[in-house]
């Protein structure tokens, strides 16, 4: 962060943040928090009731609403509700997860829309930040500049010319296959978003354009961020549109601080030091995770396990160590390669800290990281519940041996450091107001 960023700004402004109830964007959110703070502005997470004291620490305040169920629980009902449709592939997960999970997200927003409009009058911000993929209307009508952290694959910014979002097709695929899960998507949510677009101007919303689809979200007037590299964007293929502002990362510096110490378990252990983290959704997958630690158990490499709610379950063998939750950014500078969802802001972090990766993508703009980051050079894309054993061990191989990677990870990782364009995020948001 340059020093510019680090000192005090002239005027204190209270900015509220709104993140989706998952791990990933709540992070998000705190990675632009954090320079915030620094320049001397109150932060303010308005934030399901689950999360009371996790945000304290870091010296923002917090304010509560709706019922106290833990993140955790939340994922693995979630997964107990779709882990058949996971199974699936993107095209073929569209009429029934896509559907009833967007269903899910849209009586949400609605159930939580009273309550988020009681947060903003206690808050009283400035700014609105909104991390959330389904249009909040007591945020973007409370009469102060909103801004959409879109901590998504940037395929969402919906471009003829890129694949379609949530798709995992090739860049360079067949153009019948794109309008194929286009014209299916378009069959699947259509009826959705008529009846949410009427909801949300009866709450004195905008309507919804399609600008954004198929976000059921109207793009900010005021500034939209995203989070991507730009060695994997996809600014080859179209340009940025207006008030759009790429961001390479957003990467909780006060959590990277001090180094994580090796567990004893695999310390003098031979191999190299792997990470698995199958996300806030993927981790609560019992069958799922016990699947591939009985793969990696025949490695020869040593594992840290992001283990997840359903951790205390299963054990792990002997080249393997793990919590429920893990300090995933102290984890990353010192592991070798990561095996991951592809959630954005896990291949984000990954990114920064310069690993190659193998990705196994469960649903949306997973399936996107997963191709691009394969597309780029950066890594392998696997089959997530049929890969076989030998192709997961093998790229394991594969990408430890691969040393012009190594090279070309860690320059991207210097000037991913170097730039830190979190200070022009800062600078963006300040002449907001």
């Amino acid at each position: 962060m340059s020093s510019s960023s680090s000192s005090s700004s002239k005027k204190q402004l209270t900015i509220l943040f709104t993140p989706f109830d998952a791990f990933g964007h709540v992070h998000a959110c705190i990675g632009i928090a954090e320079p915030l703070k620094q320049r001397g502005h109150r932060i303010v997470f308005g934030i399901a009731t689950g999360w009371k004291g996790k945000l304290l620490p870091y010296g923002f305040e917090e304010v509560l609403y709706g019922e106290e169920t833990k993140p955790s629980q939340v994922h693995v009902e979630f997964i107990k509700t779709y882990a058949s449709e996971l199974r699936k592939n993107s095209y073929d997960q569209l009429a029934v997860f896509e559907h009833d999970s967007q269903r899910d997200f849209i009586n949400m927003v609605i159930d939580n829309d009273p309550l988020l409009r009681d947060v903003v009058k206690k808050v009283k911000p400035d700014i609105i930040i909104v991390d959330h993929y389904v249009c909040q209307p007591s945020l973007v009508t409370a009469g102060v500049p909103w801004i959409w952290l879109m901590s998504a694959n940037p395929l969402g910014l919906n471009e003829e010319n890129c694949p379609p979002r949530g798709s995992g097709y090739p860049t360079d695929g067949d153009r019948n296959q794109w309008d194929k899960f286009r014209k299916e998507l378009k069959r699947i949510y259509e009826p959705q978003w008529e009846e949410f677009n009427q909801w949300i101007i009866e709450q004195g919303a905008p309507p919804l354009t399609k600008q954004m689809w198929p976000f059921f979200q109207n793009a900010s007037p005021y500034l939209n961020i995203y989070l991507y590299p730009e060695e994997t964007d996809y600014l080859d293929l179209r340009p940025n549109p207006p008030k759009w502002f790429r961001c390479d990362a957003l990467v909780r510096t006060s959590e990277s601080n001090g180094k994580f110490q090796i567990p004893e378990k695999l310390a003098n252990k031979p191999g190299k030091l792997i990470y698995m983290s199958m996300g806030s959704f993927g981790s609560a997958d019992l069958l799922l995770m016990k699947r591939l630690i009985g793969i990696l158990e025949h490695s020869p490499h040593r594992f840290i396990i992001s283990k997840g709610p359903l951790g205390d379950e299963y054990s792990l063998p002997d080249n393997m160590w793990g919590e429920n939750m893990v300090p995933q950014v102290k984890i990353l500078p010192i592991v070798d390669l990561i095996i991951t969802h592809g959630g954005n802001n896990t291949i984000t972090e990954n990114f920064y800290f310069g690993k190659p990766s193998i990705i196994l993508p469960l649903f949306a703009d997973q399936f996107d990281n997963a191709q691009r980051i394969q597309e780029k050079g950066f890594g392998i894309r696997l089959d997530t519940y049929y890969c076989s054993e030998e192709e997961l061990l093998d790229a394991i191989e594969k990408l430890l041996a691969d040393k012009e990677l190594a090279k070309k990870l860690n320059i991207m990782s210097k000037k991913m450091r170097e730039t830190d364009n979190r200070a022009k995020v800062v600078e963006l948001i300040e002449v907001l107001v």
